[in-house]
């Protein structure tokens, strides 16, 4: 009775964890400082029906200013285009030399359904110079928490929050594997150690047995310590990994400031 209640509980905050509070982040009001003189931040917003058609109009914006202020040549109905198809932006960087780092994005749903993107870029600083990019951490201590939470509960699933998917499918698959291969080869272990203990075991059997039981009780310690292994590295990875897309599981209203209006919007944000 007392395990039934402790499940549900451990169901409870598991299914309340993925709704969290979205806090705007640091540099939507203030943009960081450079760590180096070759690069300077810029910060742009883009609207779409989409997260993605939004990112791309921030990204074009983004591009689209570092290349005047560098004297780049830009085509910005072409590079929309390559983003809206799905071309990287680091490609277009190459392709035009204006050098981008993207560091930074946050995206809210306005009420009318369509989405605000901001994006915080690392640029160029002036031309043919090759800007030296300083790293950027953006999770906060709140967002690396709750992760830390999930994949405590859930091997991976911090890192899935995280936008690291098949990072978290293949830390949860594989410890299924050692915990299963572990429990397997310990009951097999116990078969044959059965089978040892037996008053009319034959010679040949209890060779056998012994045989069989010497290698599967020491791959049952060995598959348990991988597992625990594994879990303390997926607890260390659900903190340091960095998020890669503006999406993870949240779901919460978010008063924010558009460049059309000056009053607060409430939108009510899914990202998934």
């Amino acid at each position: 009775m007392k395990m039934k209640k402790y499940l549900l509980i451990l169901l409870f905050f598991a299914a309340a964890l993925p709704c969290q509070a979205k806090r705007e982040p640091a540099w939507m009001r203030e943009l960081p400082k450079p760590g180096n003189e070759t690069y300077i931040y810029v910060r742009e917003s883009g609207e779409g029906s989409t997260v993605n058609s939004a990112l791309a109009q921030a990204m074009v914006r983004v591009f689209q200013s570092t290349a005047n202020r560098l004297g780049q040549p830009f085509d910005a109905q072409k590079v929309a285009e390559a983003l809206d198809a799905g071309t990287d932006y680091k490609v277009i960087s190459e392709q035009y030399k204006v050098p981008v780092n993207r560091v930074g994005l946050y995206s809210t749903q306005l009420s009318n359904g369509k989405w605000w993107v901001y994006v915080l870029c690392q640029v160029a600083s002036m031309s043919n110079v090759e800007p030296v990019w300083d790293r950027l951490g953006l999770t906060s201590t709140a967002e690396n928490l709750v992760s830390l939470a999930k994949s405590a509960v859930i091997p991976g699933w911090g890192q899935i929050s995280k936008t690291h998917v098949a990072e978290g499918i293949f830390t949860l698959a594989g410890e299924a594997i050692f915990i299963g291969g572990g429990i397997i080869s310990y009951r097999v272990a116990q078969q044959q150690l059965n089978i040892m203990r037996s008053d009319n075991v034959s010679v040949t059997d209890f060779a056998k047995a012994s045989q069989t039981y010497n290698t599967m009780q020491p791959l049952s310690y060995i598959s348990w310590g991988m597992a625990g292994a594994l879990y303390v590295f997926n607890l260390i990875r659900a903190i340091t990994a960095q998020p890669k897309s503006p999406f993870d599981i949240t779901m919460a209203p978010s008063f924010i400031t558009t460049p059309q209006t000056t009053t607060p919007t409430l939108g009510l944000t899914f990202r998934f």
